[in-house]
């Protein structure tokens, strides 16, 4: 969705277009942070399963993982697609000579954005229930045959 073609791109002075520069590139920080907070919740459940705990076997532990993190994901989706539309809205604004600068800070096209989370949301939830993270501990009479 664009706010603004190039043509109607209010003019702005230098200063005025610096400081959207930094905006533009203060949206790219806030979508790697978005990101990041993605990775971080994404490897905490995959870790907690990894722990190996009895608990992890049971089938509302993985049930509530998740639905927990479907809940998170959607929202995470939701937010890096918001800050997509406000960084091409954005880039729309910038005018020339900055928007060869600006266009550097595009962001990925939205089916781009959309396939890789979702891929990586199936990754996470295939994991919860099909790696089998716990391993019943050895019994003593096993170990001697």
């Amino acid at each position: 969705m664009k706010l603004f073609s190039r043509m109607d791109a209010p003019t702005l002075n230098k200063d005025s277009a610096l400081e959207l520069l930094k905006v533009i590139f203060e949206r790219s920080d806030a979508l790697n942070g978005y990101w990041n907070l993605y990775i971080a919740v994404a490897l905490g459940v995959l870790g907690l399963m990894a722990s190996g705990k009895s608990f992890t076997k049971h089938y509302y532990t993985k049930l509530f993982l998740s639905i927990g993190f479907l809940v998170f994901a959607a929202s995470n989706l939701q937010v890096l697609y918001h800050t997509n539309l406000q960084r091409e809205g954005l880039i729309a604004l910038a005018a020339t000579p900055y928007a060869e600068i600006a266009k550097h800070a595009g962001p990925p096209p939205h089916w781009l954005l959309f396939g890789f989370h979702l891929a990586l949301d199936a990754i996470v939830l295939g994991c919860i229930w099909l790696v089998p993270w716990h391993s019943e501990p050895k019994r003593a009479y096993e170990e001697l045959d």
